[in-house]
């Protein structure tokens, strides 16, 4: 069940994954250097450049696809949305360690570097904590002007958290405060159990395969019930 539940998250996380990482990027306080940071703990040294490869060619894809449909644009308003300072501390001791290891490399001036690669070259911004990036790149982008478009749409997408039991509600429904000492044998079966009426796959509610079901759940939980009584008298 568990590698199922696994496969579940990395199917969106796969979607979402991307999306994040360019927001990350568009913010010139970290750029690269973030991914950077956090990619090598999290993917091992190797796997980490294929994964910051994969970033790059996705930035230089969708710059193309901005240039290529390039067109005059309103003005535009968002709120940034920002993550409470706490959650923030690991992730920028692994930055902060990064940067003192990193080796700065003198850039080019070459006039065929793209606008793209000019932005990642340029050096960083102060890590100053109440910077509203949208805002500086309104102001501050203008001499990127593709990427300026790209951060309007990318960086006021609002991130937002839910409970586990709204991603996998399932297991919330078969445990709860008065059911919590179901064995994973029992809790798997229910989940199944639910899942299958749910597809028809049981006969309906009066089938002799949701009967036996039922009898063997009914059996558990009298072997539960005279172990706790044991353990109390004991």
């Amino acid at each position: 069940m568990s590698e199922e539940m696994k496969d579940k998250f990395e199917k969106y996380w796969k979607d979402i994954h991307g999306l994040m990482a360019v927001a990350t990027v568009l913010d010139s306080r970290y750029k690269l250097h973030f991914l950077n940071a956090l990619y090598g703990p999290l993917y091992g040294r190797h796997h980490a450049s294929k994964e910051i490869e994969k970033v790059r060619e996705l930035m230089f894809d969708l710059v193309k696809q901005y240039q290529d449909k390039a067109k005059c644009e309103d003005t535009w308003d968002a709120s940034a949305t920002s993550i409470p300072s706490g959650e923030e501390d690991e992730a920028m001791k692994l930055l902060d360690l990064y940067m003192s290891n990193r080796v700065v490399t003198p850039s080019s001036s070459s006039s065929s570097h793209t606008e793209l690669e000019l932005y990642l070259e340029e050096a960083p911004l102060p890590r100053t904590p109440d910077l509203d990036i949208i805002d500086w790149w309104k102001v501050g982008g203008v001499k990127y002007p593709t990427l300026q478009k790209l951060a309007r749409d990318i960086l006021p997408i609002p991130i937002t958290s839910v409970a586990s039991e709204c991603a996998f509600s399932t297991s919330g429904r078969v445990l709860s405060a008065h059911r919590s000492r179901l064995t994973p044998n029992v809790s798997e079966a229910l989940i199944c159990m639910q899942a299958w009426s749910r597809a028809d796959l049981l006969g309906g509610w009066n089938s002799t395969l949701f009967a036996t079901f039922q009898s063997v759940l009914e059996d558990n939980e009298e072997e539960m019930d005279e172990s706790t009584s044991i353990i109390t008298q004991e």
